[in-house]
């Protein structure tokens, strides 16, 4: 029997794959990350619901931890407010000011699958800006590239 070296692999990637082996595997469509700027966030269609991450970039580790994941009825919405002075969270609006943020997206349709994916992405990636566990059922889902070269 395979083992794998826990010391090597990223924590959220071994929680990923016991939630595969225990249920149903949802393959989002993943964009990102890219710059949490408006040239890149005016590209996003309106009104399309799906799920979301909000990054650093972290050069000694060659990859873009998760700092913030969310849910929304209109990413481009939700995430020009991220990026706005006025309207992010404090805590957003903290590392905002800290570091340079990047994004990812993947649209979902369903608000059912919308709660159970940001709850797999709050669990599994365990970003510091969420201060909430959610009480919904999380699905299996595939995560961004997180990682330089991925």
């Amino acid at each position: 029997m395979e083992t794998f070296d826990t010391e090597a692999t990223p924590c959220y990637v071994c929680h990923s794959l016991i939630l595969v082996c225990y249920s149903k595997k949802v393959m989002l469509n993943w964009v990102g990350p890219l710059l949490l700027c408006s040239a890149e966030l005016e590209r996003i269609p309106d009104g399309i619901p799906g799920v979301y991450l909000l990054h650093v970039f972290a050069p000694r580790a060659g990859a873009y931890p998760a700092v913030y994941a969310g849910r929304s009825r209109d990413l481009r919405h939700r995430l020009l407010t991220h990026g706005c002075a006025r309207s992010a969270k404090p805590i957003v609006r903290a590392v905002r000011n800290a570091e340079q943020l990047y994004w990812s997206a993947a649209p979902i349709a369903s608000s059912e699958l919308r709660a159970a994916s940001e709850a797999a992405l709050i669990r599994l990636l365990k970003p510091v800006c969420n201060d909430q566990i959610p009480t919904v059922a999380p699905a299996a889902v595939n995560l961004p590239p997180m990682l330089l070269g991925s």
